[in-house]
Order: structure tokens, then sequence, then C-alpha cells
């Protein structure tokens, strides 16, 4: 059986990816051993689904329709640097969210309810919502990073969440490669 590794996330408007893409680059300047992520994969990950059979798209993509219908469209806005799990060792540089985080966590409790018919677990952790911007590789001049997140204020403009995202992840040597395979419109009547 042919299997797709897949994830639900938000897109990020792209005027947004590029003034993140701007602090990763300051960032980078502290010369931490850091992968950093590319620009143009930038995005919220609101349940990362794993392997699934090809023929189960369709039925995760109904079932992701009908939380759809449940949902208005509704405004957030990306703010603040942090790190996962801890700023002793961590492991994941993050941007967060400041506003509509709360409607994001119960759209993701929507949708991990919506997926545990077809096999896939709730999230045990908390949901926090972010944008991964870079994963920590060791502690090289991680002291460095930390000093320079302090000096950086993000902040972007409001933007409308109107749509949810299901991703295609493949894993290729030169990294992974997402590719959006269908948009699902929030449009609660």
């Amino acid at each position: 059986m042919l299997t797709v590794r897949l994830f639900i996330a938000i897109e990020i408007p792209s005027e947004i990816r590029s003034g993140i893409g701007a602090v990763i680059r300051e960032l980078k300047a502290a010369n931490a051993d850091v992968k950093w992520e590319q620009t143009d994969k930038l995005h919220i990950t609101l349940k990362f689904l794993g392997e699934a059979g090809e023929r189960r798209v369709p039925d995760i993509l109904s079932a992701l329709e009908s939380v759809g219908r449940e949902y208005h469209p509704f405004p957030i806005r990306y703010a603040a640097l942090g790190c996962f799990p801890a700023r002793r060792e961590p492991r994941i540089i993050w941007i967060g969210v400041e506003e509509g985080g709360s409607v994001l966590q119960q759209l993701v409790h929507s949708i991990d309810e919506s997926m545990l018919y077809f096999g896939f677990q709730k999230e045990e952790r908390k949901f926090h919502a972010h944008v991964t911007i870079g994963r920590v590789k060791s502690q090289r001049n991680i002291r460095n990073l930390l000093s320079r997140m302090e000096t950086i204020t993000f902040e972007s403009q409001p933007t409308t969440i109107s749509e949810l995202a299901l991703v295609k992840s493949e894993l290729k040597p030169s990294g992974s490669v997402y590719t959006i395979l269908h948009r699902i419109p929030l449009h609660h009547h």
C-alpha cells in the first residue's frame, strides 16, 4: 500500500514570511549550530499525522472539511521569539502567535477529535501555537544566539486565517519537501 507522510498546517502569508526571514538572517549571524528553516516552508503545524495510506486521503479531507465548516475565519498576529523546551537547553527556536491563539487551540482540538477515527492518536502535549524557525544541532555558540534573541522584537501585521492546509512531506537527501495537497476553507454559516 502506498503511504504518504502528512501534516495539517496553517500557511503564512508571504509578506509575514519575509519578515520572519529577516529575523532568521539576524539570528544566523550568531553562528550557532542551528538548522534554519527555509522561509518558503514556514508554517504552523496544527497536527502531524505521519504515514497514512494514500487511499485514506479523500476521507481525511472530508473529515477536515467538516471541521472547516465549524469555524469562521479569524485574525491572528505573529509575535515574539522563543525556544523549546527551555532556554537552558534549547532544541527548537520559534516565533509565537499572540492573537487568535485560543481559537487555534479549539481548532486543534476539533482536528484531533476528527482524526481519531483514522487511528491518529491525540497529541499528549498541550498545543502551543508556534512557527518553527530553527532546530538546534549542538550547543556551539548557543549563548551568543540566546543573547541575540533578547535584542530582537518581532511582531507581524494582523492577518486572517481562512483555511487549513493538508500537506505532504517527502524526506529527500536535501531535506524535506512540502507539497500542499488540499486547502480546506473555514466557512461557518
